[in-house]
């Protein structure tokens, strides 16, 4: 249980670093020359799982697909979903995470 625990807080992390980079792209939704930039949660997890990481993530520009007229390409409806997407997903771990330390309380109890 206390490894669930364990990556479910780094799940935690890493989903709030990816609510930050998202942030970050709708902010510049309107500056001239933005590039797009996104983080590969699964890698970005692993990587946490694995060092032990509390510092920050990669985030790496996303390939260039709606490079507008001044040279801005982000999309701020894709960026949106994106970061309701993520939002849902942070809610549904920290959910989780609770009801697991809960369930681990109640089982203290009863010894």
């Amino acid at each position: 249980m206390e490894n669930a625990l364990g990556i479910m807080e780094a799940a935690l992390r890493v989903r709030t670093a990816l609510a930050e980079v998202m942030a970050g792209n709708i902010a510049n939704a309107d500056t001239p020359g933005y590039t797009a930039k996104t983080m590969d949660f699964n890698a970005a997890l692993s990587a946490a799982l694995e060092n032990d990481s509390r510092g920050s993530y990669d985030a790496k520009r996303i390939t260039a697909e709606n490079i507008r007229y001044d040279r801005n390409d982000v999309d701020q409806q894709q960026e949106l979903g994106r970061y309701s997407d993520n939002a849902l997903m942070y809610l549904s771990t920290m959910r989780l995470y609770r009801d697991s330390i809960a369930r681990l309380k109640e089982a203290e109890e009863t010894r």
